[in-house]
């Protein structure tokens, strides 16, 4: 089969590769769509620390079940159309005995730790495996796992309906996490990007908007919701200068929720989270029931994710798509169409 490589920094090609022999119990899946995620990009670029060249790249994943092995048949017949679920958990250690496998010590992922889905080919395990119904789109089933990293965000805030928010960063994630608070009864919403083409485009999703280069942040907030801070902020830029807004913007006993994944510790205002008694929590990935709840969002209609597709690719094109990526200017969600 043909799939997209990473041979080390700057290095992804499109070769030759051997197709995955699923063993009993696992499933053959043939790729549909396979997305670029911020991860592929760190990995493109050499830092990240676990992956081990020669690797076949990709996480977000959609295709059809071409094969099951036993006992796998039984659940997962030939053409159903799937939607990957990339994480790969030990099951031994505490986080994982305690129910939170998503945050086990020594969590892996599809396309990191093993072979992933920017190929023509990808197995899994039957549980890693969630069903798409018809009224789904193969376009939007592309983006089912970022949108379960926005639902994930949402659902374990404190978030209420009825709650105003300030997202930081309007790229991919950030977009869907304003979607889901939208779908979720926030009273307003308002999304903070520096990148007029990114905080243009969020705007035209129907979203306050503030460029925090230029706007008083706190104007922003009070025009958009009659006051100058907001219940929740959700920081998914990882900007070290964006947690400073963050905390500003926060009100008092309000919460912030930190998304991004800052490249260098960034500098938090402790005093300020004291004296505002603002409550601080973080939100890593996602859960099954997370999948389960994009799912139904795109089923029912309460988001609207194909928007964010900016770029259909063939395979053969991987090193374009990734430099794309990296240029970032009108670029949001690239797909591969293997």
């Amino acid at each position: 089969m043909q799939a997209g490589v990473y041979w080390g920094k700057e290095s992804i090609r499109v070769q030759e590769w051997p197709r995955p022999g699923p063993g009993a119990g696992e499933v053959l899946v043939r790729v549909r769509y396979a997305g670029i995620c911020g991860t592929d990009m760190l990995i493109r670029s050499g830092k990240h620390p676990r992956v081990v060249p020669p690797r076949v790249l990709g996480h977000e994943i959609f295709g059809a079940v071409v094969e099951a092995c036993p006992p796998a048949d039984a659940v997962w017949k030939r053409g159903a159309r799937v939607a990957v679920y990339p994480l790969i958990s030990c099951g031994q250690c505490a986080p994982c005995r305690e129910g939170a496998s998503h945050v086990c010590e020594k969590l892996g992922l599809i396309g990191i730790d093993v072979d992933g889905g920017i190929a023509e080919y990808v197995k899994a395990l039957p549980d890693q495996l969630f069903a798409i119904p018809d009224s789904v789109s193969d376009e939007q089933a592309a983006l089912i796992e970022p949108l379960s990293v926005a639902v994930h965000v949402v659902r374990t805030s404190g978030f209420r309906p009825g709650d105003t928010a300030l997202v930081t960063g309007a790229g991919p994630i950030g977009n869907l996490i304003a979607q889901v608070l939208r779908a979720s009864g926030a009273r307003a919403v308002i999304v903070s990007e520096v990148k007029g083409f990114r905080r243009e485009f969020v705007k035209r999703m129907g979203f306050a908007t503030v460029d925090p280069s230029r706007d008083d942040l706190r104007d922003a907030l009070r025009d958009a919701t009659g006051e100058r801070w907001v219940d929740r902020v959700y920081e998914a830029t990882g900007a070290p200068g964006v947690y400073r807004d963050a905390v500003q913007a926060c009100r008092v006993r309000g919460e912030i929720t930190f998304v991004g994944l800052p490249k260098t510790p960034p500098e938090v205002d402790v005093l300020s989270l004291v004296f505002k008694e603002i409550r601080t929590t973080g939100a890593r990935v996602y859960e099954r029931r997370d999948y389960q709840v994009a799912i139904a969002l795109l089923e029912r209609g309460a988001v609207d994710v194909e928007p964010l597709i900016t770029d259909q690719l063939p395979l053969e094109d991987v090193e374009r798509g990734f430099q794309k990526m990296q240029e970032a200017e009108t670029s949001l969600k690239i797909l591969f169409a293997p």
